[in-house]
């Protein structure tokens, strides 16, 4: 996949239809990398997936709906690497350090305007450790964003974490020519005042085992 900054690679190597990836394209390029700049001052090189093409059931159950992963039409997201190698993994970024959180939650929130089925930790025990995206097409036109987007600034703001306005920065909108940003603080996040129904009935301890393709959204 290639992006207006430079190319993404995605690890493993996935087999997705056309459509799909004309539509991670843009995201990436619109989004992910605009986000990346915006909170960690550079770009993503890379995004780890766990699952992509696949023929099978909605969550690997061979009895339920067939999965949009049977038609290349999904994609699981387990983490982003920058260029200068740090990962933002899904599963530990997405309650982690403030910056990482916010990274997380713009990159959800741009991806449900993008695509019909965004399923991101909370939505249900499977999607703990990825975001899972996929252009399924509903008779209703219905699209499904769970849990509810909230954009990175919000994000940020309840966990008083603050960056300095860069919104006239050229580095925002893609320029790798600028200075990298100043180091974002690495502070544990302050606890949220309200948590999901996922959160509140999920431990760690209770998490289930890892189901890479797991889209239980129909």
């Amino acid at each position: 996949m290639t992006a207006s900054i430079g190319p993404v690679a995605v690890s493993p190597a996935a087999t997705l239809a056309c459509p799909l990836v004309s539509v991670l394209d843009q995201w990436i390029d619109e989004a992910v990398q605009p986000a990346a700049l915006k909170w960690f001052g550079l770009p993503v090189v890379e995004i780890k997936q766990i699952s992509a093409y696949s023929c099978r059931g909605m969550n690997g159950d061979p009895n339920a709906t067939i999965s949009e992963h049977a038609f290349g039409n999904a994609l699981d997201i387990a983490a982003f690497t920058l260029a200068d190698g740090r990962k933002i993994d899904v599963q530990h970024g997405w309650r982690g350090a403030p910056d990482e959180q916010a990274f997380l939650h713009d990159v959800q929130a741009t991806a449900c305007n993008q695509f019909t089925t965004v399923l991101a930790p909370g939505s249900n025990a499977f999607h703990y450790n990825h975001i899972h995206v996929d252009l399924m097409r509903r008779r209703n036109g219905r699209h499904a964003c769970n849990p509810q987007a909230v954009a990175g600034e919000e994000m940020a703001a309840r966990l008083g974490f603050h960056v300095a306005a860069r919104r006239s920065d050229p580095a925002v909108t893609g320029s790798l020519a600028q200075p990298r940003a100043a180091a974002l603080p690495r502070q544990p996040p302050k606890p949220m005042h309200s948590r999901s129904a996922y959160s509140d009935h999920m431990s760690n301890r209770d998490l289930p085992d890892a189901v890479p393709g797991a889209d239980g959204e129909d």
